[in-house]
């Protein structure tokens, strides 16, 4: 019986690392294909921006008007190689407006496995704190925080309380943050990270080097397509 749960649960966190693997891989194909156009043989064209209709925006679950969404993992590397400039962007917004992360959700993509633990470090008020480390974890030493022995030893390296993480993870705080993410996710057709999720209208992903990459956002926030 024993070693039917072991092995039942080894079969479970390989799954996970498998779709993992597989969709971190089609990011950085899609951000190749479609973003960078690696392999294109038209340079001219790109898919690195979209525009969705009215009726799409009249319907989003995005409550903030002027507003940019970073759509992230905490498997994406290149939402970690961003998190300074993109810091440092979020400080020059213009008054009323309002930069905000979420985690890509999605029960058929393997980036969104660690959405429950960034909704639960949010709900408890510590994500921005502890985000680097999850980054650090998960890329750079290829920790598996989906897998629950895993997850605890990284919240009790990182001074988090065990109990209260365990408790806030059930309340419905985090589910409604689940909810919220999942509905984004879907309502835009985010696949891969990080996109940016600007006025409710333009979904973009970066296409060019940060300063510039900045004031393209910019320049759609305000209004100046």
């Amino acid at each position: 019986m024993i070693m039917a749960i072991q092995f039942k649960r080894a079969g479970f966190i390989s799954y996970s690392l498998f779709l993992i693997i597989v969709s971190s891989l089609m990011t950085v194909l899609c951000y190749h294909v479609f973003v960078f156009n690696t392999f294109a043989t038209d340079e001219t064209q790109t898919q690195a921006f979209r525009e969705v209709s009215a009726e799409e925006i009249k319907d989003s679950p995005i409550k903030d008007d002027n507003s940019i969404i970073e759509v992230m993992s905490y498997g994406c590397h290149y939402c970690a190689a961003n998190e300074e400039n993109l810091t440092e962007f979020a400080r020059t917004l213009p008054a009323g407006s309002v930069f905000k992360t979420i985690h890509i959700t999605s029960d058929s993509n393997g980036l969104a496995v660690y959405a429950p633990i960034f909704a639960t470090l949010e709900e408890m008020g510590i994500e921005e704190k502890v985000r680097d480390s999850a980054y650090n974890a998960i890329i750079t030493r290829s920790l598996n925080l989906s897998d629950e022995p895993t997850l605890l030893e990284w919240l009790v390296k990182n001074n988090i309380d065990v109990k209260h993480f365990q408790a806030t993870r059930q309340s419905d705080g985090v589910k409604a943050r689940l909810a919220e993410m999942a509905d984004i996710t879907r309502h835009y057709a985010i696949t891969a990270t990080p996109m940016f999720i600007i006025n409710k209208r333009y979904v973009v992903a970066q296409d060019r080097d940060f300063p510039e990459f900045a004031q393209r956002m910019q320049q759609l926030l305000t209004g100046e397509k």
